[in-house]
């Protein structure tokens, strides 16, 4: 059976090769799905991608030093070859603009006023398409440095997609657009990193200074309450934020300045939805209530909880997280979260 959670401890290289043994299998069928889907889709021959995911190296040197050292410590641990872990580690760059960004994922992060127990908890949807990503091979990478820990759910093979660590900051991340690309760090080291950081305030100040390679929105949270969307652009970062909730989906909320290149109704749908919902249970939402908000099929086929249908044959949600960061836990629903349920996974040391 494909590995749901490893632990791996030292430095980042350590890490790096440990995750590359401990998930080998997961990383070599996710690289051979993401040459199928390529080839498939447009006769483009995925080894060419790993080439040319070479040229971000510069860019990971000089802002997420310590995320590339865990993709040296990968490559070697899965007995790859590095341009092949780049490949996965920037497979969201590949695919920025190809796919239908504004069909992805739906995202909550909740104060302490808008729950039972002066919490503060946040949760998203991992909702992608099936034949890009096999949601059996997800995984939780529990990385012990030191003292530093983080829980990571991703992909095997990308360095991270969402988490938190014990300081108390949790990341979440969604896609946008405003038709910018730049030459920058990759969305996914730029996820990495930001779980080294210690709290809302220092994610924010390396969100506005690392360089943005692709449009993202980035979910900021940490157990002193304080919560921020960060929408990040190749040209310019805007941060949003709320003393009682955000919502984000896949379309701009805070950067009016710039054109929304949102291509279907579903984000809009899908936002809605969960800001009626946590409206509805202000003040007394506990952490089983924000898993039932992942769990909606309202406005099916454009729900929360995705499945697919006629109009959106490949869509699913691969995965569904929620995170209570003044207890450090991390719950998750490895598929639709109506279906499957959620397993609790915590830290060795949480710094309460």
């Amino acid at each position: 059976m494909y590995k749901k959670y490893v632990v791996v401890e030292g430095d980042a290289y350590s890490r790096g090769v440990q995750a590359g043994r401990e998930l080998k299998s997961q990383i070599e069928i996710n690289y051979q799905n993401q040459t199928k889907y390529y080839r498939d889709k447009e006769d483009f021959n995925y080894r060419k991608w790993g080439k040319m995911a070479l040229g971000y190296i510069p860019a990971m040197e000089k802002w997420t030093p310590e995320v590339l050292e865990e993709l040296h410590g990968m490559a070697e641990g899965a007995n790859m070859g590095l341009e092949q872990i780049l490949a996965l580690a920037t497979a969201y760059e590949k695919s920025f603009s190809r796919d239908i960004i504004s069909e992805k994922c739906t995202s909550f992060i909740l104060a302490p006023q808008a729950t039972y127990a002066q919490k503060v908890i946040a949760g998203q949807t991992n909702e992608e398409c099936l034949l890009e990503w096999m949601n059996e091979l997800d995984t939780v990478i529990h990385h012990v440095d030191g003292e530093r820990e983080a829980l990571i759910y991703t992909h095997p093979g990308v360095p991270a997609y969402t988490g938190i660590n014990n300081y108390g900051l949790g990341v979440l991340w969604e896609y946008i657009d405003n038709g910018k690309t730049g030459n920058g760090v990759p969305t996914n080291a730029i996820i990495r990193h930001l779980l080294n950081c210690s709290d809302v305030d220092e994610a924010i100040r390396f969100l506005k200074e690392v360089p943005h390679d692709v449009p993202n929105e980035f979910g900021l949270a940490d157990k002193t309450g304080k919560i921020a969307s960060v929408e990040c652009f190749p040209n310019k970062v805007y941060v949003g934020t709320n003393e009682k909730y955000l919502v984000h989906t896949n379309h701009l909320v805070f950067a009016e300045e710039e054109p929304d290149y949102t291509r279907s109704v579903a984000t809009n749908t899908q936002y809605r939805e969960m800001e009626e919902q946590i409206k509805r249970s202000y003040g007394g939402i506990d952490v089983e209530t924000a898993k039932d908000f992942l769990r909606s099929h309202e406005n099916f086929p454009n729900s929360i909880c995705a499945h697919p249908s006629p109009e959106r044959p490949w869509n699913h949600v691969l995965a569904a997280m929620v995170y209570d960061l003044t207890c450090g836990e991390m719950h998750i629903a490895f598929g639709n979260p109506c279906e499957t349920e959620y397993k609790k996974f915590r830290f060795r040391k949480y710094f309460i």
